[in-house]
Order: C-alpha cells, then structure tokens, then sequence
C-alpha cells in the first residue's frame, strides 16, 4: 500500500500541513506551525528602514529560517518513511524560499506546488487548487 503524501500549505506567518491518504481519499491536519515573527518584524520595519530594499530587510531573513523548518520536517517524515511525497501551495515570494531550502531529496519528492496563497483554506479547498492546478 503506498505511504500517504503530505500537503503544505505555508505562508510567512504560518503553515498547515495535511497528511493526504490518496486511496483511502481521507487527509488530516498533523501539523500547524506558527511564525509570529513574520507580523511583528513587518511592523517594525516601517518605522525603522523603511527606504532599505526587501531582500536586505531583517523579516526577509525570519522568512528564510521558517522555510529551514518546514522544509526540515517534510525531510525528516521522508527519511522517517512516514510519507511517500509531498505537494505544496505558498505565496510567489514564501514558495521561493521553500524552493531554496529543499535539498535534492526534497526536490524528488515534491509532486507538484502552486504559487497560490491557499492560508486559511480549508482542506477540501486546498484538494480541489491542486486537481485544478493554477
């Protein structure tokens, strides 16, 4: 029987992932992950470098570390054999950073992913973006 895949769906501030059992059509959520960070240091920023390009913005680099940790968990339930792959839906700017912290196994594994904000969908939502596509 094939091992079942896990949904993310992530933006800056939070990220859900479903476990999807394809042949049973049954999902679950088994993870929902906080980064608070993301809406304070946004705030802050506008008082303090407003003028500074995003790329070199302090959030920028939040960002980047909660991708680390996404990305960190799908690899360890991979290496864990607790699922076969995985799909996921962020933002263009979060999906680029998810992108950049995947490893080659990861980039194996990944089935397919939208550039959509799917945050605050729900789960029959989030299966139908991906039988639709974009």
């Amino acid at each position: 029987m094939p091992l079942p895949d896990w949904i993310v769906v992530a933006d800056a501030a939070k990220a859900v992932v479903y476990k999807q059992d394809w042949v049973e059509n049954t999902g679950e959520e088994v993870l929902d992950l906080a980064h608070p960070e993301a809406r304070l240091k946004a705030s802050d920023l506008t008082t303090d470098v407003s003028a500074m390009p995003e790329r070199t913005e302090p959030g920028h680099t939040e960002n980047q570390r909660f991708a680390r940790d996404i990305m960190a968990r799908v690899r360890h339930a991979l290496d864990h054999n607790e699922i076969g792959g995985f799909y996921m839906a962020a933002p263009p700017q979060f999906l680029g950073l998810l992108r950049e912290a995947m490893d080659d196994r990861l980039r194996k594994a990944l089935q397919k992913d939208l550039d959509k904000n799917l945050s605050g969908a729900s789960h029959s939502e989030v299966l139908a973006a991906f039988k639709n596509g974009k």
